[in-house]
């Protein structure tokens, strides 16, 4: 008998982990950079509304949803993607203009998806690493971009985990040098920051922009990102999008969802008063370093000790927070996002006894 052999995948993906991120039990969660408060569906979409989403046609391509993002963002609605989440963009982002003998450039520490999307797209990741505290300027990244001639740079601002944003005008002018590079900037996290290059789109047509509704519009479970796109670029990923991939069910909650400006703007606002209370509880800690945030996350870095031990003692508090200490270019750091006033009065009360706790030396 012949010994059966199996298909084998492409050899850098042999050796690939999963994206997992193992359940904890906590009664404040604060990992995942999630918009804290409850929101149901139930807030946007009645039963009866219920009854006028049909499910046994496939989705329309979200016309009223295009309008209501189109005007908010100042962007032409025949310029909008949308995807099950921004991961789903980001990926095609990768696909299209990525792929075998391509490159992308990455600074960091930045967001971890975008290293792992290019390689699933058979692409090759370049590594420029800025460090902490991360202040990338115009000089270090056109000396990088000169090196590494990628296809693909990604700029992530406000940056993940960094919490801080990137100089528009630093963006710009690689885009403005590089006109064959695509330029991705990940803007998952502006609102918080009230800045975005959306306006300048015109000017750059190699520059793309991903937004999310998992962050301040407070829907990670709703799934919906969208792609800003110039024209001249838009057929190109046309031609590569999944066909109906966004539900009618969840084009009409996320329809309703951007409309509801005036809860956006409270989240906003009640962001950057918890934010500027977690941050000053944080700074009053002697055994971390703490990074500036204009986001709905702070990152702190250990003097000493290891952050598994730390990660450790706030779930004893019953605190969950995120160890991220095996990012590139963040040895020794943790992040917390912002949760509800009483949840961050929780991680506020767990510090004293998270770092009271003896450092154990190994």
């Amino acid at each position: 008998m012949t010994e059966r052999k199996l298909p084998r995948p492409r050899p850098e993906m042999a050796a690939f982990q999963p994206y997992r991120t193992p359940p904890v039990k906590a009664d404040v969660r604060i990992q995942a950079n999630e918009w804290p408060e409850p929101n149901p569906a139930s807030l946007y979409i009645t039963p009866r509304e219920l009854d006028g989403v049909l499910l046994n046609r496939y989705p329309g391509r979200g016309d009223e949803l295009r309008e209501v993002l189109s005007a908010r963002w100042g962007t032409r609605p025949d310029q909008l993607i949308f995807g099950n989440g921004s991961n789903e963009l980001l990926l095609q982002v990768f696909l299209v203009f990525g792929g075998h003998g391509r490159k992308t450039l990455l600074f960091h520490p930045t967001y971890s998806m975008h290293g792992r999307l290019t390689v699933l797209a058979g692409g090759t990741v370049v590594e420029e690493m800025v460090g902490l505290p991360y202040d990338l300027t115009k000089e270090r990244a056109l000396a990088a971009m000169a090196k590494a001639r990628p296809e693909i740079v990604v700029f992530t601002t406000p940056n993940n985990p960094t919490g801080n944003t990137i100089d528009g005008d630093l963006i710009l002018e690689v885009a403005e040098r590089y006109p064959e590079t695509l330029v991705l900037v990940d803007e998952a996290y502006s609102d918080f920051a009230g800045k975005t290059l959306v306006p300048r789109m015109n000017e750059y047509p190699n520059m793309v922009i991903s937004k999310t509704f998992s962050k301040v519009l407070a829907a990670a479970g709703l799934r919906v990102g969208a792609l800003i796109v110039h024209p001249e670029l838009m057929s190109y990923f046309t031609a590569a999008a999944l066909p109906y991939n966004v539900s009618t069910l969840t084009l009409a909650v996320a329809t309703r969802i951007a409309r509801d400006e005036a809860s956006i703007q409270r989240r906003l606002a009640l962001a950057a008063t918890e934010r500027d209370r977690v941050y000053s509880a944080l700074r009053r800690v002697s055994a971390i370093d703490v990074f500036p945030s204009v986001t709905n996350f702070i990152l702190f870095r250990l003097h000493e000790g290891k952050p598994a031990d730390v990660h450790a003692r706030f779930v004893g508090e019953s605190v969950l927070i995120r160890d991220i200490s095996m990012w590139p270019g963040c040895q020794g750091c943790l992040r917390a996002s912002l949760g509800t006033p009483p949840e961050n009065d929780r991680f506020i009360a767990a510090l004293d006894a998270v770092f009271a706790a003896p450092v154990v030396r190994r």
